[in-house]
Parts: C-alpha cells; sequence; structure tokens
C-alpha cells in the first residue's frame, strides 16, 4: 500500500511546480459612478473579462469547453456564461492552473479585470512595441503606416507600433506626398517632422468679350474673367467660348507654385472652326518665374569629441563599451560623434545592453541598470503629448514613453503634469513584465 501511495505521490507532486510558474492577481469589477456614462462596454447575454497579460499562446476552458479570447493591446478578453465560477487556463511554457474565480462568479452585463502574472526563469521579457511621435505640416494630413489610414489631428499624431520598419506615406490635398520608413527601435521613443512641399498654382484669365465662357479641361470656371483657386501643378485645356462658338483653345502649362496670367483683354478673338483641334496647333506655355534654389551649407568643422560620463550600479561592476571593457564602477572620457553598446557585467550575469548616441559638443551621462535586479517596464501614455512625467518626484520623461529596468514588485507615484492640467495615480510594477498606464489631465 505504501508503494502505491508513493507512485501517486511522484504523479501529483510535479503539476503543482508548473501551475506555480502562471497565477492570477487584482481581480475586480469594472465600476463607475452612477451620475456618468460607462466607458466600457458590456454585454447582455455574457459576462467579459479582461486578463491583463503580455504572453501568448493561452488557452481557456470551463470544464472540458474551449473559451474564445480576442487579442488587444496587452489584453486578452473572454466572454463567459453567466455565474461561471472557475475557468482552466493552460499554456505550453508555464503549464495549466485551474483559477476559482473569487465571490460567486461573474455575472452577466459585467465586466471584469484580473491580471495573470506569468514566471520563467529561462524567459526573460523583450520590448516588442515602442512610440512613434509624428509631426507634419500642414497639420490635416493623412499617414498611411503599414498600409493603414491614421488621420491627423493638430499636426500631430502618437502610435504604439511593433519595433522594426514601417513603410509610410504622408498625403495632403494640393501638397507633394512623401514616402518614407519609419524603423524604431527599444533605445527611445521615435520623433520625426515631416514637411510637406506646396504643390498647386493659381490661374487668372482675362478677355475682351462680354459673355465669353472660360473653360478649363471643360468645366467652366468664369465669364469674361476667371480666378481659380489652389490647382495642381501640370498641362490644361483652356477654351473660351461665346454664343456656342469657339474663340479659344490652347494646351497651357502650370508650374508649381506659380500665378499665372493670360491676358487677352487686348487681343482680338475669332470664332474658330470646331474641327480644329488644340492638339495640331502650338501649345501656348508661359513659364514660370525661375525660384532661387536653397542652398545647403556645408559643415566644415572638425569633428567634435564629448564628454561622457558612465555610472555602474555600484563599485564591483564592470562596465563594457561596445563588447571592450572599459573600467569598474564608474568611467569618464571622450568619445567622437557615434552609435554605441554599453552593458554592466557583475559575477558572470550580464545586463541588457543599452544603445545610445553621442552629438558632436554635447555632454553624455549614463547610470547602468543592475545586472541582478529584476526589473519591469511601465508605458506611459495620456490624453496630452510631451506631459511631464514624474516617477516618485523625479523627472523621468514626457507622454508618451517606456521607462525601461525599473526594479519590480514595488509601487511608483506616477504623476503628469502638462501647463495647468495634472495626472496622478500609484502603480505596483511587477518583475519581468511591462504595465501599460494611460492617464487623463484634467
Amino acid at each position: 500500500m505504501k508503494y502505491v501511495w508513493f507512485i501517486l505521490l511522484l504523479n501529483i507532486l510535479p503539476l503543482p511546480l508548473i501551475a506555480q510558474q502562471m497565477h492570477v492577481e487584482d481581480f475586480k469589477r469594472y465600476t463607475h459612478p452612477f451620475w456618468q456614462k460607462a466607458t466600457y462596454e458590456t454585454d447582455k447575454h455574457f459576462a467579459l473579462l479582461d486578463i491583463l497579460t503580455n504572453e501568448k499562446g493561452f488557452e481557456f476552458f470551463i470544464g472540458s469547453t474551449p473559451v474564445a479570447a480576442i487579442e488587444g493591446e496587452g489584453t486578452l478578453t473572454l466572454s463567459l456564461p453567466n455565474r461561471t465560477t472557475s475557468l482552466l487556463i493552460k499554456h505550453p511554457d508555464y503549464g495549466q492552473l485551474n483559477w476559482k474565480i473569487p465571490g460567486k462568479g461573474v455575472k452577466k452585463k459585467r465586466r471584469y479585470q484580473v491580471y495573470l502574472h506569468t514566471e520563467s526563469p529561462d524567459k526573460e521579457y523583450q520590448q516588442e512595441k515602442q512610440w512613434a511621435l509624428l509631426t507634419v505640416n500642414p497639420g490635416n494630413a493623412i499617414f498611411y503606416i503599414d498600409s493603414l489610414i491614421h488621420p491627423v489631428q493638430d499636426g500631430m499624431l502618437s502610435l504604439y507600433l511593433n519595433m522594426g520598419k514601417h513603410p509610410c506615406r504622408i498625403e495632403s490635398p494640393f501638397y507633394k506626398a512623401i514616402s518614407d520608413t519609419l524603423e524604431l527601435t527599444d533605445s527611445a521613443r521615435l520623433e520625426k517632422h515631416f514637411e510637406l512641399e506646396p504643390y498647386y498654382a493659381y490661374l487668372t484669365v482675362r478677355t475682351r468679350l462680354p459673355q465669353a465662357q472660360i473653360l478649363l479641361d471643360g468645366q467652366e470656371i468664369g465669364i469674361r474673367t476667371a480666378e481659380t483657386g489652389r490647382l495642381k501643378p501640370g498641362r490644361y485645356r483652356l477654351s473660351i467660348r461665346q454664343n456656342g462658338q469657339l474663340y479659344y483653345d490652347r494646351f497651357i502649362d502650370i508650374a508649381n507654385s506659380q500665378r499665372k496670367v493670360i491676358d487677352l483683354s487686348e487681343t482680338t478673338l475669332t470664332a474658330i472652326p470646331e474641327e480644329t483641334l488644340a492638339e495640331n496647333r502650338p501649345s501656348e506655355v508661359i513659364s514660370a518665374p525661375t525660384q532661387a534654389e536653397d542652398t545647403v551649407p556645408t559643415n566644415t568643422e572638425n569633428q567634435q569629441l564629448s564628454p561622457v560620463h558612465i555610472i555602474a550600479f555600484n563599485a564591483e561592476t564592470a562596465i563594457w563599451l561596445n563588447r571592450e571593457h572599459i573600467g569598474t564602477g564608474e568611467w569618464t572620457g571622450y568619445l567622437a560623434p557615434g552609435f554605441y553598446a554599453v552593458s554592466s557585467q557583475k559575477e558572470e550575469l550580464d545586463s541588457r545592453t543599452t544603445f545610445f548616441w553621442v552629438e558632436a559638443g554635447k555632454p553624455v551621462e549614463l547610470n547602468l541598470a543592475s545586472p541582478l535586479a529584476d526589473y519591469g517596464f511601465l508605458n506611459i501614455s495620456s490624453n496630452e503629448v510631451n506631459a511631464q512625467i514624474f516617477l516618485n518626484g523625479i523627472p523621468v520623461g514626457e507622454t508618451p514613453c517606456v521607462l525601461k529596468h525599473l526594479p519590480a514588485d514595488r509601487s511608483y507615484r506616477l504623476q503628469l503634469k502638462k501647463g495647468k492640467k495634472e495626472a496622478e495615480s500609484v502603480v505596483y510594477l511587477k518583475g519581468n513584465d511591462i504595465v501599460n498606464v494611460h492617464l487623463k489631465l484634467k
């Protein structure tokens, strides 16, 4: 009998060890003040459960019945039957967890949230997305990024995109379109400004015929005299008719930024046969005035070295710059302008590699993360762009941005300020994960 119990224990004991790599925390129900409309959606027939996690590959079951999950930004949303009291969660790396929902289960027409925490000593969280802060003139342009349309508001657009390269195209009526590639890395948010070149012209036509109908590519633009609004540069067919007869028919070329004037008020126009085609007559071309091209100044100054100060976690931590050991604890020196990679090492444990850019003549100050600490990430955004971020009272950047290498398993006081508007929250940061925080300034 003892042997039977021993065999059973051997089969049962490994299961809890796998399940310990995954647990749920902070289960709560969405609420709102009774005098305000809810800002979240509900379902008349199901209870909605938002599972906060940045991992993928989960499977969910109620008993043996699978439950589909809708994937969002760091969220998996499940539609659960009314009064569901338990949920089975499976993952190929973290095992399985039979979660008993607190209370009497979830109810339809309500929405809930829970944090699904995963732990694995063999897997380190890697940042997969980064912020792109794009500005453009004119402010009503449209961005096409990865073939998706993103309208711009007040000349500014902020997007949270997968790291890597993203083809983009910026368009606006009467401006030349720009095609470019956005490249996002984990070092810092991408900030880029686009200035679209105006691409339009104006046309003025004057005649001496009192009832002359002025046509541009067959469309009437005026009687006797005409002044157009913005026109795209190019070739147009200008025709003048009166009493059903054709008096003028020419192709004209209009250059970019040109204010073209065709003055026929001193010219005697006679009716011409309809069969005479404009293509067979010499084109009347009035060239645009030559504009002076902007000269690009050539930088002939000598390359300037920049002072760089790197501080490691403590005096025993080695500092590596571009894979070369340069010191221990602290290093001060001068570097030429360019892109560098820095990391630290202590007791055979390496920190994450940090990349930084050195500009000519500008000092650089770096504080390296500890290669021994467990870190988390804060992804901070708000309804205002470039609001100043304070972490425990210390300014750390502007929205939107990702704060990296923060010691985990502790709370942080987060404050945002822009002008007279403020927002504040306390955030608990978990290790080896990213916490998305969106605050509304008031």
